[in-house]
């Protein structure tokens, strides 16, 4: 009952206010008596708690819960009652009989006859909607409920329901007291007084939610890895709370997210609260609750983690490669000096280690022999990258480039695989070829493989030889990387992950930060296009130079009001320099705000935002190819709400087809 209702029905009511620091001083007190005399309690909340007196044969469980509750009442002045049963679920439903202020016993031989006329609804778990869908069975008590089996009960009430249930009606329940619980999960909701306006609020409440829960989690010394966002949206139609400011009748809504380290960073929970709020698409003013949760915890303590940076274990992994093709390198130096010794003119037999470096020969069962280069798709070939390709050139002994050359009339491909042969001197064309006797683990026997001869270098080894670097396991380029697990990592990690790049591939995150820069670099580096209409001229024209861009200020005088919407939004974005996906996102939410345009005006806003789309996709095509993809993610969302975005969809779709196949040899999948 609420305190208004209350005074209602009796105007003289005297409202006691709180006193939370007498109820924590009771509490220790009442706590300090139950650990005197058991050694294994359970708290359940400051005024109630389970206790474990099995061990304790040589005293009464009656006679020791009166002398408790008469401590208590000596101590604290409060009166409490005490129940009695063999398992925790007898115990408890032995406390409501017992209350007030007293004790009640359920032995073991009463538990049936106790149960038999006890109804459901009394049982813990069962709330009014299982009480309701029970009492549709004609089932009222825990007699009737232990008429039925557990299969039927799991049919109709799920496996986990039908199982509590079904052991619940039996006094059954393998519970055990435990005196220390170790925290599942970790966690801030308020749903109270939770009313916004606009992004700005949301943004600014999931900031401090953040910093209120990695307080959490720094207090009990702990680090998650899964983060759930919970939201409460009101329901249509829904009336107002019957609670002043409380969050009335909602549906619950959530989505998590599992990053690979566990951190109690405040700006990692703020980047990944973020992003989980925008993929609700919700309207703020629609949000009566938010929580975040952070769960699969693990121990702060460092000596606990065992982790590394990203950068050491790269280290590792290469160094570890590098001393297998060591070992490999010196045993064939061995092999050739004993070669030249005997002078044998036969194939040589050798036991080879299968390892990452040496990809021409692996040992085992797998078939370990290559395709015939006359086999082999030209088209494919041409499309990989450069390095790939190498690595190919070099497992077919050079020949690789020499033929994509031949097929191509020209030389476009600069091979970069080096020859060396086994006394140092370079140039040698000679096919040679190596007879090797492969002993796997397999029982059938052994394998002969015809593989390329690549002669190694002496021990002097010379500089043209590829080595093995940390930088051979990173991406080819940031277009590779997830960027949200990317964001996701701890700033030091972050910064390790970003300087393993090597220049080259670093000069790719600066292209692609901004739009502005993405124009700069058009400038450097014009690319071609088939058909003039689609060519971006230079920066100075183009629509996303500047902060803010160009085409904000152009929308802004348009006298379109579709145009002149989309331009606020712009602003609105909580960003220095917002991407177009974070705007279009922004717009879904108020989509039912941009007006109704004449013919002649939504053809041309429909021109003027292809126009302006068309730019930023030849911006981003090339370094920024997952902000193309949630463009048109958002994109064809606002196609299902907007006559304007859906005509800008359609025209669009063959465009940037057109222009992924160009850049990347396929299509871009969006479901």
């Amino acid at each position: 009952m609420f305190v208004r209702h209350a005074k209602e029905l009796c105007p003289q009511l005297v409202i006691v206010p709180y006193n939370f620091e007498a109820y924590e001083e009771v509490a220790d007190q009442f706590y300090d008596i139950l650990h005197r005399h058991c050694r294994k309690v359970q708290a359940v909340s400051c005024d109630e708690a389970f206790l474990d007196v099995s061990d304790l044969s040589d005293v009464e469980p009656e006679f020791l819960a009166s002398t408790i509750r008469r401590e208590i009442m000596e101590t604290t002045g409060c009166s409490a009652s005490a129940g009695i049963g063999g398992t925790m679920l007898i115990a408890r439903l032995a406390t409501r009989v017992a209350k007030p202020a007293g004790q009640f016993h359920i032995s073991a031989e009463k538990v049936a006859e106790f149960l038999d006329k006890l109804p459901v609804g009394t049982l813990p778990g069962v709330g009014s909607v299982l009480k309701e869908k029970l009492e549709k069975q004609n089932i009222q008590t825990c007699g009737q409920l232990r008429l039925i089996s557990k299969d039927s009960l799991q049919k109709d009430f799920g496996v986990k329901t039908g199982e509590m249930l079904w052991s619940y009606s039996r006094g059954l329940d393998l519970r055990s007291v435990t005196a220390v619980q170790e925290s599942k999960s970790i966690g801030a909701e308020v749903n109270w007084g939770v009313r916004f306006s606009d992004q700005r609020d949301i943004q600014h409440f999931l900031q401090c939610l953040c910093k209120e829960v990695s307080l959490r989690l720094q207090g009990c010394d702990m680090i998650g890895r899964t983060f759930t966002l919970k939201i409460k949206k009101r329901k249509k139609d829904a009336e107002e709370p019957a609670k002043y400011m409380g969050c009335g009748d909602c549906d619950n809504l959530s989505r998590s997210i599992t990053v690979p380290a566990a951190t109690d960073d405040t700006e990692v929970l703020q980047r990944i609260s973020k992003k989980l709020f925008g993929s609700f698409c919700l309207d703020v003013k629609e949000i009566r609750g938010v929580g975040l949760q952070v769960s699969k915890l693990d121990s702060a303590d460092p000596s606990n983690k065992g982790s590394r940076t990203l950068t050491s274990w790269l280290s590792t992994a290469a160094a570890s490669v590098q001393t297998e093709k060591d070992n490999v390198f010196a045993a064939e130096v061995m092999e050739s000096s004993d070669r030249k010794r005997h002078d044998t003119d036969g194939g040589v037999s050798r036991l080879l280690e299968s390892n990452s470096a040496e990809p021409s020969v692996q040992s085992g069962d797998t078939n370990s022999s290559l395709p015939p280069m006359c086999h082999l798709d030209m088209e494919v070939l041409e499309n990989l990258p450069r390095e790939l390709l190498s690595e190919l050139d070099g497992t077919y002994g050079g020949k690789l480039f020499e033929l994509i050359e031949k097929k191509q009339g020209k030389r476009k491909i600069n091979s970069g695989s080096p020859h060396v042969s086994l006394d140092g001197t370079a140039g040698i064309k000679e096919s040679k070829s190596l007879s090797v006797k492969i002993h796997g683990l397999s029982t059938s026997g052994e394998k002969e493989y015809e593989v390329p001869y690549v002669p190694h270098p002496s021990i002097a080894r010379t500089s043209n030889e590829r080595t093995i670097e940390m930088t051979d396991w990173m991406p080819s380029s940031l277009s590779q990387v997830d960027v949200s697990v990317l964001q996701e990592l701890p700033e030091e990690l972050r910064a390790d992950v970003l300087g393993a790049f090597p220049v080259h591939r670093r000069r790719q995150q600066s292209s692609s930060d901004a739009p502005v820069e993405a124009c700069k670099k058009q400038d450097e580096e014009p690319i071609d296009r088939k058909t003039a209409e689609n060519e971006i001229g230079s920066s100075s024209s183009s629509l996303w130079f500047g902060n803010p861009p160009l085409w904000t200020e152009k929308f802004k005088v348009s006298g379109n009001c579709t145009l002149e919407k989309f331009s606020e939004i712009y602003f609105k974005v909580p960003q220095s320099l917002p991407t177009l996906s974070s705007v279009l996102q922004y717009a879904i939410s108020e989509v039912w705000s941009f007006c109704d345009a004449s013919a002649d005006d939504l053809d041309k806003a429909v021109y003027d935002v292809c126009e302006l789309l068309k730019q930023y996709i030849k911006l981003k095509v090339e370094g920024d190819i997952e902000e193309i993809y949630l463009c048109f993610r958002l994109l064809k969302r606002l196609a299902a709400r907007s006559q304007l975005f859906l005509q800008v969809y359609e025209i669009l779709s063959p465009f940037i087809q057109a222009l992924i196949s160009e850049h990347y040899g396929g299509s871009l999948s969006i479901p």
